[in-house]
């Protein structure tokens, strides 16, 4: 039986290599996402079977934030751009992505549509 050789350990440059490489078809999955996100959590209890689904549409100065979302049984949220963070609240981790990507945020910067930064808003608020 052959050796395995072990795998090389990633480099700062082997990493955004790969980001590079692959930044387009992330770019393109990103698009289909919808500007609301909805979870399905389910739990059986005492006989009875459960189903929450729980709907976010975020928004930012008006604009719609894309990025897919979910919620764990526990109640806490978690936005996939920002993979190993969890919090407590959906507004917890909006103020989180406001501050990981402060150049979608930035009025004179940000692009109306695009893989997960933020979009107008269609609706208006009377």
């Amino acid at each position: 039986m052959a050796k395995k050789r072990p795998a090389p350990m990633p480099t700062t440059q082997s990493i955004a290599s790969y980001v590079k490489r692959h930044a387009k078809r992330v770019k393109e999955s990103q698009m289909q996402h919808h500007a609301a996100a909805e979870t399905i959590r389910e739990a059986d209890h005492r006989g009875h079977h459960i189903v929450v689904k729980t709907r976010y549409e975020i928004s930012v100065d008006g604009r719609k934030v894309l990025g897919h979302l979910g919620v764990s049984n526990d109640g806490h949220v978690h936005y996939h751009p920002i993979p190993n963070l969890s919090f407590a609240s959906a507004l917890d981790m909006v103020k989180t992505i406001i501050d990981v990507f402060p150049h979608q945020f930035d009025a004179k910067k940000r692009p109306n549509k695009g893989p997960g930064r933020i979009q107008h808003s269609k609706r208006t608020h009377h």
